[in-house]
């Protein structure tokens, strides 16, 4: 079992740099050249991952002694070095890859985001006008159910489970508000295109302006939220510290993260057409895993926990954002630059793939 799992540790990390460099070259990879790079990448990530090992403390590898919680680490250090280096092999490697070519991308789409931008913001204010259009409490049913949530919530874990977290209403409150934004916006990520198809096949617009737009409408409603989070703390008197000011990095990797992950559901999801059915039921587990409800590092036993809530990065954010509204902890801010670095790496992948394939969305959809 040893030496399976010390495969596993020294074999999936390269597995996954594959898979990254067969995207950026759109899968036109030959078996024989598949093989090299998993070679190439095998040597890298693991020579990188000793080496970090051996920084930390441990100078030799050895299975038998070798602790569950290490092996994670291993594995997951060695899957972040997979995510980050296809980047320069690629462009060392790869003659249909270069820096000039990423630059190109990089300036289109800033441009693109500039010119775009005043479009986003119009079609969110008139998408949320016309969500309280007909109703008669008008735009108080953007507090009245998170809120009505967070009571339910509070009823079954704090009194039924007995959780003793402080400041259980404003806990759960934060995690259902942040949750709601991810969940909202991934589930719509993936029938954005289908959704407007009337503007996509009339119109040329970047598609991921649409997806934009939507996640500005639930921006402003997580917003909303968090300003009847201040009043809560304000009820209960919660001590205010300096730890609040990591509010805003802690949102605005909450942001670049979910637009990621959004651009690239998005682009499959003009393609496969029951991905909306897989994405709702991969959201109703992933919430269990986030410590909507509850604090994972106490709820699930060492180690799992304490991992989980640092490489599930909506479960990372989540908790961060209680510790410094709540407990007057500052957020780990190296796993803090770390996500928001790995969010800017999917929204490149993510604008990267729409710009290459957005042609073909009018003739599937």
């Amino acid at each position: 079992m040893d030496i399976l799992i010390g495969t596993a540790m020294f074999c999936i990390p390269p597995l996954f740099a594959l898979v990254i460099h067969s995207y950026l070259r759109h899968g036109e990879m030959t078996g024989k050249r598949k093989v090299i790079f998993y070679v190439v990448y095998f040597v890298i990530i693991n020579l990188l991952s000793l080496v970090i090992s051996y920084l930390r403390g441990v100078k030799k590898i050895q299975f038998v002694d070798m602790t569950i919680t290490y092996k994670i680490k291993y594995i997951s250090a060695g899957v972040v070095c997979g995510f980050l280096i296809p980047f320069p092999v690629c462009l060392l490697a790869e003659e249909m890859i270069t820096f000039e070519g990423m630059k190109r991308y990089s300036i289109r789409f800033i441009k693109d985001i500039k010119k775009y931008f005043p479009y986003a913001v119009r079609a969110a204010k008139a998408d949320l006008r016309s969500e309280v259009s007909n109703s008669y409490l008008d735009w108080l049913w953007w507090l009245i159910e998170p809120f009505c949530m967070m009571l339910i919530y509070t009823l079954i874990f704090g009194i039924v489970f007995h959780a003793s977290e402080q400041y259980f209403p404003i806990f759960i409150f934060i995690g259902i508000t942040m949750w709601g934004f991810f969940s909202r916006s991934i589930s719509g990520s993936v029938d954005t295109v289908r959704a407007n198809k009337e503007i996509v096949t009339k119109i040329y617009m970047p598609k991921y302006i649409l997806l934009l737009s939507k996640m500005f409408v639930n921006g402003f409603k997580m917003m909303v939220s968090f300003g009847v989070v201040l009043v809560m703390m304000l009820v209960f008197r919660v001590p205010v510290t300096w730890c609040i000011l990591y509010v805003v990095p802690i949102i605005l990797v909450l942001f670049l993260f979910t637009f990621g992950v959004g651009t690239i559901m998005m682009h499959y999801g003009v393609y496969v057409s029951d991905l909306g059915y897989i994405t709702g039921i991969m959201l109703s587990m992933l919430m269990y895993f986030t410590g909507t409800f509850y604090d994972l590092a106490k709820r699930i036993p060492e180690p799992f926990g304490d991992l989980l809530a640092k490489l599930n990065p909506v479960a990372f954010l989540i908790s961060a954002m209680r510790d410094v509204m709540l407990y007057e902890t500052a957020p780990l801010v190296g796993i803090l630059v770390l996500w928001g670095g790995i969010s800017v790496i999917l929204i490149a992948l993510g604008a990267f793939t729409i710009y290459s394939n957005e042609n073909a969305y009018v003739k599937i959809i």
